[in-house]
């Protein structure tokens, strides 16, 4: 499975804004593979192996930089990500759009980073949602961690109050889908 090279770049770019000093030290951490890819120039529209490009790194931010705790790490690199997609113009078709839509739309895109992957919206009313992840074909906690605080940052920048966002079933655990549950005020 592989990755797009945006999602890619939004790693290096976390950890140098937020950890400046601590970037080599994150950068020797990482395996070989890791590495090659993170010193050379990542090309946004290039695929790239989801292991050595997503899934190692991140995890390797929550042992490095978050002392261990890879989920938090993840979450926050996530919500960090949303941030950064959704800024400018993006921004205000964000807070302008209906959750609904800005949802559906954000399904419709994982399949352009996420090589041989599927989301689906199950269910929406005016305070919840509920996504499903039908196909991933290299499932891991780490990247649907990942996923879960980019949605979350995501509905917020939209407008919305005390968002929650549980995963409630994962491929990771042999369930049938990813199931995201997302309530709000």
């Amino acid at each position: 499975m592989e990755i797009k090279g945006l999602s890619v770049k939004s790693i290096p770019e976390f950890v140098q804004k937020n950890y400046p000093n601590r970037y080599v030290e994150w950068l020797n951490a990482l395996p070989e593979q890791s590495q090659q890819i993170f010193r050379g120039f990542i090309k946004v529209n290039e695929w790239y192996p989801i292991n050595y490009g997503l899934t190692i790194p991140i995890r390797t931010v929550g042992n490095v930089l978050f002392e261990g705790d890879w989920k938090k790490a993840v979450w926050t690199m996530g919500r960090f990500s949303a941030d950064e997609a959704l800024t400018g113009i993006y921004k205000l078709y964000v807070q302008l759009g209906s959750t609904k839509h800005i949802i559906d739309r954000a399904s419709r895109v994982m399949s352009d980073y996420f090589s041989n992957s599927e989301i689906k919206v199950v269910a929406y009313t005016k305070n919840h949602l509920t996504i499903h992840i039908t196909k991933f074909d290299e499932p891991d906690e780490a990247i649907e961690y990942n996923i879960a605080g980019w949605i979350e940052r995501a509905l917020e920048i939209s407008g919305c109050k005390k968002v929650s966002v549980q995963i409630t079933k994962s491929l990771t655990r042999k369930d049938a889908v990813t199931e995201l549950q997302m309530i709000w005020e």
